[in-house]
């Protein structure tokens, strides 16, 4: 990482079923809450975010960065929290980092799995995407303290086919919500390493939207935009 200044990070993560919010102060403590909302993430984000402010002991214009779970995830979630990141970091004037759910778990593992995750290391993550399919993104575990390198870009693939998935792109471990989803119908090919984890929360995205910080992968707001995978999910009751 380089030498850059962290500011105090917020960020929204909606992209599931929960709604959380996480505040990353400069000197390294953290502030999060969480809740199952379901559908209710537009009433639970503002009123959340207002409490955790209060709660590190801080205004709201001394942040200085809003971060958000890009996806992918929940078509409506991903817009809540985008459409919150945007109206935020225009208000403040501050720019705003958009961070892959799929990435977050990337850095979680990084983090918390040195010796499974050592330099080099090419990590799938698998989640959960309803409707008999999965989010999958793989990455790659690069110089100490750099985010996760994307190998190959998010994209909906069948359980049944995650076999094939992981043999091609020469993954060396697994990890996501998919695992528990469909234990029935995902086999790990032998010799990639299963590492059990929970799905990606605030905490995640915000350790992650500060390494981004100091690598300058921000943008302005007006840029920032959700990750769709399942394009036209609106209208697929068509």
């Amino acid at each position: 990482m380089t030498d850059t200044l962290i500011p105090h990070i917020l960020a929204l993560d909606t992209a599931q079923e929960d709604c959380g919010a996480a505040i990353l102060l400069a000197d390294g403590s953290l502030f999060m809450h969480v809740e199952h909302v379901g559908s209710r993430h537009s009433e639970r984000l503002l009123p959340m975010v207002r409490d955790l402010i209060h709660e590190a002991g801080i205004e709201k214009t001394d942040l200085g960065l809003i971060a958000f779970g890009e996806g992918p995830g929940s078509f409506t979630g991903l817009r809540v929290a985008c459409g919150a990141a945007q109206g935020l970091a225009w208000a403040l004037e501050v720019p705003v980092a958009q961070v892959s759910n799929l990435e977050a778990l990337a850095e979680w593992l990084r983090e918390t799995h040195l010796e499974a995750v050592r330099p080099g290391t090419r990590i799938a993550v698998l989640n959960d995407a309803r409707m008999h399919e999965c989010y999958t993104g793989t990455f790659e575990r690069a110089e100490e303290n750099a985010a996760p390198i994307e190998v190959r870009a998010p994209e909906l693939v069948k359980p049944e086919m995650l076999t094939h998935y992981l043999e091609e792109i020469g993954v060396d471990a697994v990890a996501g919500t998919a695992l528990s989803a469909y234990p029935d119908e995902i086999c790990i090919p032998e010799g990639i390493r299963l590492i059990e984890t929970e799905q990606v929360n605030a905490e995640d995205i915000v350790r992650l939207a500060a390494v981004m910080y100091a690598h300058g992968q921000t943008v302005d707001p007006h840029l920032a935009a959700p990750l769709y995978v399942r394009n036209r999910v609106a209208l697929t009751i068509e």
